[in-house]
Formats: structure tokens, sequence, C-alpha cells
């Protein structure tokens, strides 16, 4: 059975997370937790290399001072990372189960259809490219051009006010918790997608959101 929210059928502007939601490329920016620690002399266990599959943000900070005794911070972390990944980026990942296909049907009924991503606008732009994606974007956004971060309320507040549009006709579709709580308290719905990167996260996401997916052709 496909599924529906309110939230839903009242969108007018569709506003997409990239890595891990739109695009199959969390376990690639998951792998770059080994990579990082390999790269110091550090070798993680198996165990442990599992466990960073599940992990990213700012825990993988703390998960590395607590396992590995290693002192780093999120800024370095993430242009680091962000610099491994353009590699893969213009390689090209593949876009998520449906996801093509769900953007069209948006557009085709006027949907405005956002992207607000946390990667620099002009890299989120190659990886949608080389996704086949790009061209049924109506925006991309990073979350630098927008101010703030999406774990916050107000971040989608300046969104909405850039696109000219209320918070209300707005829902989001999303991989992490973090961003999700930030939609839902400023007052949007949010669609959880899921996948073997936030498996850890399940429970938190079907709290959080009015409905979950692991592919977008699950949606009317």
């Amino acid at each position: 059975m496909k599924k529906s929210t309110p939230e839903l059928e009242k969108m007018r502007t569709a506003v997409f997370d990239m890595d891990g939601t739109v695009l199959d490329s969390m376990s690639e920016w998951r792998r770059l937790n080994t990579e990082f620690l390999r790269s110091r002399g550090i070798e993680p266990t198996e165990a442990q290399r599992a466990q960073m599959m599940q992990i990213t943000g700012r825990l993988v900070v703390d998960y590395y001072r607590e396992h590995f005794g290693f002192e780093t911070d999120f800024d370095t972390l993430c242009a680091e990372s962000v610099g491994k990944m353009e590699a893969r980026y213009r390689a090209g990942l593949p876009a998520k189960p449906g996801a093509l296909d769900y953007l069209r049907r948006l557009g085709a009924c006027g949907v405005r259809r956002v992207i607000a991503t946390a990667t620099p606008e002009p890299l989120a732009r190659i990886a949608l490219e080389n996704a086949g994606l790009l061209g049924e974007l109506d925006d991309v956004f990073s979350v630098e051009m927008i101010g703030g971060g999406k774990g916050e309320a107000d971040f989608y507040a300046r969104l909405a006010e850039r696109l000219g549009v209320e918070l209300h006709t707005m829902v989001m579709f999303e991989d992490a918790p973090y961003a999700m709580r930030g939609a839902v308290a400023a007052g949007i719905g949010v669609i959880g997608i899921t996948d073997a990167t936030n498996a850890a996260d399940r429970e938190a996401i079907h709290a959080l959101c009015g409905a979950v997916i692991d592919s977008f052709d699950e949606l009317e």
C-alpha cells in the first residue's frame, strides 16, 4: 500500500536532504571514518568499523576520543571528509530507489523541489548531476548558504523566507534524526528515509516522522 500523510497532501514545497536521502552515498561517508583513522596510523577492529558505519557528525569526534584516545575537531573532520568525497561524487554515486521518479511526479504536480544539504553547493550539484537528479530539482542550497544548521528550527524559517513560502506548506525528506528534530521544532512535516546506515536510529526516526520509507516508490 502506498503511503501518504496529511502533510504530503498539502505539500507545496518538498525539501530534500541529499546524502542518504536522494543520493545513496551515506555508506561512502561512513567509510571515511575508518579512512580518517588509518591516515593517522590507527587500525580499527572489524567491530569498530561496523560501529562507525552507524555514526556520523559530531558523534564521530566523540567516538575517536573515547575508543582511540585520538583528538580532532568537527571542522577538521568535515573539511577532510568533503575533500575525499569529491572524487566519489565526480565518479558518480547512484540515486536512492525511486528518487528520480518521485521528483518527476512532484514536478508534474507543481510541487517545488529543493535540496538542503551540509555538502557545499557546487559539489552537491556535481553529485546530483551525476546521479541524474539535478534536472528534476528547482533549487539546491547548502547549509552555509542558509546559515545555522539543520538541527535548528530557525534554519527552516530562514529557508522558507529565502524560498518565499510558508512553513506549513513545506515537507522535509531526511535520514538524520538531528535534522528531523529541527524540522519538527519548526512545525514542518518530516518523511524519514531509512537504510543500513541509520538502522541504529530507527526507533527515533519512527517517533519523529509522519511516515518512514526505504524507497520513494512507497509514496503516493
